[in-house]
């Protein structure tokens, strides 16, 4: 999609009721002015989400996180500013611009977009249409995928050219540098391109707003290459990211409370097909934590059917330790020897598969059923082997209640006292708080924004007086210039007011608050304006705010000039002589002199400033 007016995002904002919004993921209760609930994005058993409907904003009071209705949208579905409207608007009915046909004015992500949507229907259309598709029509047709379900999952086959996307492309006036980029094509040692996708069936891969990020590719014939291979990794695909059929099944997944995780491509296609709609895959990949999170978001309930070999069944296991790291009970399900998902749910029916998913295994069952199988249980030391292992897994479980079942049950299991468990448990927990500890640790030294600056932190901290004393706007205006903010969205916000009153516009915060996408900036305006904080920043704190920035500007100039009397002598008088008019420049600054004072404020607010 290419910009959206403001206007238009303006129209989403004012159709969507954020309580009406969040709601829709998580439970709320009223409690006074504002709404609140569990945080959908951090562990918490006493509500700390508040939502502000007035405001038309949220606040995490735990984890810090806040902001408006787009920004609530793009972090549960982990999609960018775009396509939350684009999702919220859908909701609301309201239509925005079509995409034009014209590459030109398509930037950086959203021409990676278009290049994958053109090589899908490009994909599609030769699937249907093309006399060299027939095996892969007939390999589709013999596990059962129709031809709904092949446009529902954007199915298609890439033909076994070297350059049949290449052509098309050249004929679109793509430029190739983009297909590159969107991993369609490779690039030869000796220059030109050749496709990434040739003979094989293609499965477009799409992320929650269903716009297509990349693909995975199944050889239909037996030979020596893989017999997937996928897109690389690029600027709009992140293997961590995403879950193959997320977009398809969301809602399922929410009516059912539970989410089926299998590995392959065909596995969700035939499993859908069969009746069970609630099911994603990782795409060949270890499930990541960042996608264990994304599930979070739609159910606390998962059960995990890998194929039965071992190695499936180590994969289990490791991707149920992270989902129960984020919250979630988990389930696995054992298939029959030999047999995967698709295989089985296309042998046996929807029935079976039902069945069979119900007698899923508790994790901890599992592992304990798994290392019996292994022959790991015989002697004291693989007993105490195998203990440890699987307290791994129950440190991992934030309901203590629940752990004390399972340490019991563990403990009449092995023959252990109880105790010994809850002292090992304890150990794990001291460790796991230590690593995330440093984890946190290193999080924080590696966030180094520009609002921990003292330019950033004057610029935010003038946005933030703005908001709570909007009376004072005008002089604040009036004192600093809008090119003065050298953060683009807060330059954006005050030239927005700016205009709003000399057009005699009233300053109405849900306005301003909807265009803001920067989470540092909408956490720290939800932090201030959902504690109802009183006008304690008044003018004299606006003011100090307008001199640091002023400061600033003249610091970077100062250190400019420095560098530049370094690097050059020809110049060095002229150099000089503006070093020196910079110093007095910023003398006059601190003075305050360059402040205009308003002579008219009321005798509470003169009280305020003085103190």
């Amino acid at each position: 999609m290419g910009v959206i007016p403001p206007e238009k995002i303006d129209d989403v904002r004012a159709a969507s009721d954020i309580v009406d919004v969040i709601s829709g993921y998580m439970t709320l209760q009223s409690k006074g002015r504002n709404y609140f609930g569990l945080c959908p994005f951090h562990q918490e058993k006493t509500p700390s989400f508040s939502v502000n409907p007035e405001m038309q904003i949220f606040h995490c009071f735990g984890c810090g996180v806040g902001g408006n209705v787009f920004t609530f949208i793009m972090k549960m579905e982990g999609i960018t500013f775009p396509d939350a409207v684009k999702m919220l608007a859908q909701t609301a009915g309201i239509l925005l611009p079509e995409d034009s046909e014209d590459f030109s004015e398509y930037r950086d992500k959203e021409a990676l977009f278009y290049a994958n949507k053109m090589a899908n229907d490009f994909f599609y259309k030769t699937l249907l249409e093309n006399s060299e598709a027939v095996e892969a029509q007939k390999y589709l047709e013999n596990r059962g995928i129709s031809k709904d379900y092949i446009k529902e999952f954007n199915i298609g086959w890439a033909p076994n050219s070297w350059d049949g996307l290449i052509k098309l492309a050249n004929k679109q006036s793509v430029p190739l540098s983009i297909l590159a980029k969107a991993g369609l094509v490779i690039e030869k040692e000796q220059g030109g391109f050749y496709d990434r996708f040739r003979g094989r069936i293609t499965f477009a891969i799409q992320n929650l707003t269903g716009q297509i990020v990349g693909f995975g590719a199944r050889r239909i014939t037996e030979d020596d290459s893989p017999k997937y291979i996928n897109t690389p990794e690029t600027d709009i695909y992140q293997k961590r990211f995403i879950l193959y059929g997320l977009h398809q099944g969301r809602d399922e997944i929410r009516r059912n409370d539970r989410v089926i995780i299998v590995e392959g491509y065909t596995d969700v296609t035939s499993l859908h097909k069969y009746g069970i709609p609630n099911t994603v895959a990782t795409s060949g990949t270890a499930l990541t934590e960042h996608q264990a999170k994304i599930l979070r978001r739609y159910t606390p309930n998962a059960i995990i059917l890998y194929d039965s070999d071992s190695a499936g069944a180590k994969a289990a296991i490791r991707g149920a330790d992270i989902l129960l790291e984020n919250g979630m009970e988990v389930k696995i399900c054992t298939l029959p020897k030999g047999m995967d998902p698709d295989e089985f749910a296309r042998t046996e029916g929807t029935e079976a598969v039902k069945e069979t998913l119900e007698k899923s295994t508790p994790l901890i069952d599992f592992k304990l059923n798994n290392l019996r199988e292994q022959g790991l249980l015989g002697t004291a030391s693989q007993q105490a082997d195998a203990m440890r292992d699987i307290l791994t897994s129950v440190v991992k479980i934030n309901d203590h209640i629940q752990r004390s079942f399972l340490i019991r049950d563990l403990a009449e299991k092995f023959h252990v006292e109880e105790s010994v468990l809850w002292t090992e448990i304890k150990s794990l927990d001291r460790k796991n708080k230590v690593k995330l500890s440093q984890k946190s640790e290193q999080k924080k030294q590696t966030q180094n924004t520009f609002f921990d600056t003292k330019r950033g932190a004057a610029e935010l901290g003038l946005l933030q007086t703005a908001f709570l004393n909007p009376e004072i706007i005008p002089l604040i205006l009036t004192n600093i210039s809008k090119l003065e903010f050298k953060n683009t969205e807060i330059h954006s916000v005050f030239v927005q007011i700016a205009n709003d009153l000399n057009s005699n516009l009233s300053f109405v915060p849900q306005k301003y608050l909807g265009t803001i996408q920067d989470p540092a900036i909408l956490s720290s305006l939800s932090h201030i304006l959902s504690k109802n904080v009183e006008r304690g920043q008044t003018w004299q704190y606006a003011k100090d705010c307008i001199i640091s920035i002023k400061i600033s500007i003249c610091d970077e100039e100062i250190n400019r000039v420095r560098k530049e009397m370094q690097q050059s002598s020809d110049k060095i008088a002229e150099l000089v002589l503006e070093y020196k008019n910079l110093q007095e420049a910023k003398k006059f600054i601190l003075s305050g002199q360059t402040i205009q004072e308003d002579l008219h404020l009321s005798e509470t607010q003169e009280s305020d400033t003085s103190a």
